[in-house]
């Protein structure tokens, strides 16, 4: 049977997609987005289909919902998800083989959980690096296998994930499924040649950007923002940074394409929900957002970064 896994490209997403791995080795691995998920899902050809840690966008989620429900009319389809659905969709909505959707809870939690009878106990490691890797440790789960193995360890390999993938060599999807290969043979990511040097690497420049981010952002009403960064390619940690420098609870970075502008965004000590507000927002001016409650980000049409902040501005005031 032709297995696809369909997974997003970071450390959650991967570890969610060596786990399923694990179980069918000879499955093919697929990256993906929410803003291309629609697309490649459409057109994917296997007769089991593996989704793990795509979040479902407002702006399409009902399409999306009617090609899950074609598609699994030809195939087996198992959807592993943690991420909250738009309001225009429910659960019931999703019609597929399983859906195993749960909130506060990584996905590789989800998938190990699923498939931990029929794949060796030591894959758990990479069900907790996916965890450690979304913030997403806390739960009894977690805290229970945590104890069980020296975390520091567990954090080394995190961390060789999560800043090795930022470097040139290993930020393409061909190097991630390598990784994921790597972690589905029962091999520690630092086993991978040249990663862990990229790490080291990666946390150099991370410091290097957070000077250029002091010197280079605005504060944009109750926002902190960093445009067009010149050759960091860490966004997540780019819009915490402007946060942090401009005193604000979230912060923003942004960069222009020919077309769009792509927005990630991260708060500091906030209860603001950025998934909520940054879907919203986005929608608001013909785009579309999504992700976690802490880590959000979303896509929208070139020249409408102004009324997209306004948006925003509006929708965080219900929270504060």
């Amino acid at each position: 049977m032709k297995t696809v896994i369909l997974t997003h490209a970071d450390c959650d997403g991967m570890c969610s997609g060596a786990i399923a791995l694990s179980k069918f080795p000879d499955a093919e691995v697929f990256f993906t987005k929410p803003v291309s998920f629609l697309s490649d899902l459409i057109h994917t050809d296997a007769e089991r289909i593996i989704i793990c840690d795509i979040a479902i966008t407002g702006k399409n989620a009902k399409e999306i919902s009617k090609a899950l429900k074609e598609k699994s009319g030809k195939c087996e389809i198992l959807y592993f998800d943690h991420h909250p659905l738009p309001e225009s969709i429910e659960e019931k909505d999703i019609r597929v083989s399983q859906y195993i959707h749960r909130l506060n809870v990584s996905a590789s939690e989800l998938v190990y959980r699923h498939f931990e009878k029929d794949i060796p106990r030591e894959r758990v490691w990479i069900a907790l690096y996916g965890a450690i890797g979304d913030y997403e440790d806390d739960t009894p789960f977690a805290k229970e296998r945590l104890a069980n193995w020296d975390r520091r360890a567990l954090y080394f390999e995190v961390s060789t994930i999560i800043m090795g993938i930022k470097e040139s060599g290993f930020d393409n999807y061909d190097a991630k499924r390598m990784i994921v290969k790597t972690m589905a043979e029962g091999k520690n990511p630092s086993s991978v040649p040249g990663l862990v040097d990229a790490a080291r690497v990666a946390v150099a420049r991370e410091f290097e950007l957070y000077e250029y981010v002091k010197a280079h952002a605005e504060k944009r009403g109750n926002v902190g923002v960093i445009a067009n960064l010149p050759h960091f390619g860490f966004r997540g940690a780019a819009a915490l940074f402007a946060a942090t420098v401009t005193y604000t609870p979230v912060g923003l970075c942004i960069y222009e394409k020919n077309e769009y502008i792509d927005i990630t965004m991260r708060k500091r000590n906030s209860s603001i929900p950025l998934n909520t507000v940054i879907d919203e927002a986005a929608e608001a001016v013909g785009g579309s957002g999504g992700g976690l409650p802490d880590a959000a980000g979303a896509r929208i049409p070139k020249g409408m970064l102004d009324r997209f902040l306004k948006q925003l501005e509006m929708r965080m005031k219900k929270y504060s």
